[in-house]
């Protein structure tokens, strides 16, 4: 997905800013801000984007903040439980849509270790006409995939993000458009490497939903859109 949207905005773009359709319709911006102890960066040439704005704190901590562009979300699901319940069963967690959110609130520290250890915290602080959310599924080591059944549940209507993260306030005489409704889902079932796709699409000149599997169409009920492990999601903005 993102190797077709940034290779439909090499194809359409213009020479106006750099900007095309698809950044017109997809582009978000985030502010990040990344904490490194200094001793992870000794060796760093000083090469800072003029947009990264660059603290030094007593504590040895070097803070760097700037605004990066994001054509897709990418949200970090949690860990599924190591144990079986009394019918020996395996558990299916499930989480709310909201709590996975706040990987974006500016608040929430997330650990990296490439290319150096550091802390970042994210802020959402311009939203898309059509918001991707990627829900990171497979995780990779030197032997398998694994990939992680939990759960997500979700609105199919009026997802409302500024009562989850902190937006910023809008400009005089606008309107922050914050709430969304799902237009697309994309799920996976089975195994890493052997299960299948299946997508959820609205038509919406009629409000109806559509599940899709290569050339098998069928139309379906909202509430069964959300009875599955969601991998990507589209929310297009109510204006």
């Amino acid at each position: 997905m993102s190797w077709l949207l940034n290779t439909l905005h090499a194809d359409l773009r213009t020479s106006k800013k750099d900007s095309s359709i698809i950044y017109e319709c997809f582009q978000g911006e985030l502010e990040v801000v990344k904490e490194i102890p200094k001793k992870s960066i000794e060796k760093k040439e000083n090469g800072d984007d003029q947009n990264t704005d660059v603290v030094t704190e007593n504590n040895g901590i070097v803070k760097e903040t700037y605004k990066m562009p994001f054509l897709m979300l990418g949200l970090d699901l949690p860990p599924p439980p190591l144990f079986k319940d009394v019918m020996e069963k395996n558990i299916i967690p499930q989480v709310p849509l909201f709590n996975i959110l706040k990987k974006f609130d500016g608040e929430t520290v997330i650990e990296v270790v490439r290319p150096h250890i550091a802390r970042m915290r994210y802020r959402v602080t311009r939203l898309p006409q059509y918001l991707i959310l990627h829900m990171r599924r497979f995780t990779k080591n030197n032997f398998f995939v694994e990939k992680n059944p939990t759960l997500v549940n979700f609105p199919v209507k009026n997802l409302e993000l500024k009562d989850y993260i902190p937006l910023p306030t809008p400009k005089e005489n606008e309107r922050l458009h914050s709430k969304y409704d799902l237009i697309a889902n994309i799920v996976h079932d089975g195994k890493p490497g052997e299960g299948s796709y299946r997508a959820f699409v609205q038509r919406k000149s009629e409000e109806l939903w559509y599940e899709m599997q290569d050339l098998h169409v069928s139309e379906t009920l909202p509430q069964m859109v959300a009875l599955s492990e969601t991998y990507m999601q589209i929310y297009e903005q109510q204006q």
